[in-house]
């Protein structure tokens, strides 16, 4: 998971949607490091805690692109679509993975090796969209700043 991990401030109204997300993908790599930590899983209790709000974050991320990132690329002529509808479909596996963790018990052989599967593909997504669809989005001529505002706005609501 060799992503370049630079956090950017945390000033929401200074950042645009790509640095926005771009934390989001640090914060959620974090924690899913925290998770593939050895020394947590002799912490089955605490262990399952952290995989449950890993997995809400990330649930809530893969959210707010598929409403909000995704179609402003798509509606930019920029871009091509093909590598939108690719982070789509990876969106929708790394769903899939959520879930199935969901409904493996935390004590079984199991867990720990869906928990790395879920943390090396969302690496891989990460990674991806990053390469290919940031620096395409970057030059495309959209409202980045608003889009963080939308996105900040988004992730309120579905914090609420």
């Amino acid at each position: 998971m060799t992503m370049n991990r630079r956090k950017p401030s945390n000033n929401n109204d200074q950042r645009d949607a790509l640095e926005v997300l771009h934390a989001e993908h640090v914060e959620l790599l974090e924690m899913f490091g925290k998770l593939s930590d050895a020394e947590s899983r002799h912490h089955r209790a605490a262990e399952k805690k952290l995989a449950a709000e890993a997995c809400k974050a990330l649930r809530r991320h893969s959210q707010i692109e598929a409403e909000l990132f995704y179609p402003a690329l798509r509606a930019s002529s920029v871009l091509d679509v093909d590598l939108v509808d690719a982070a789509r479909i990876e969106h929708r596996t790394l769903d899939e993975l959520v879930l199935e963790l969901s409904h493996t018990d935390p004590r079984s052989r199991e867990y720990a090796g869906k928990i790395d599967a879920l943390a090396m593909y969302a690496a891989h997504h990460f990674r991806e969209e990053e390469a290919k669809l940031f620096p395409r989005a970057r030059a495309s001529g959209l409202d980045l700043a608003e889009l963080a505002r939308r996105i900040a706005h988004r992730k309120a609501e579905l914090e609420g």
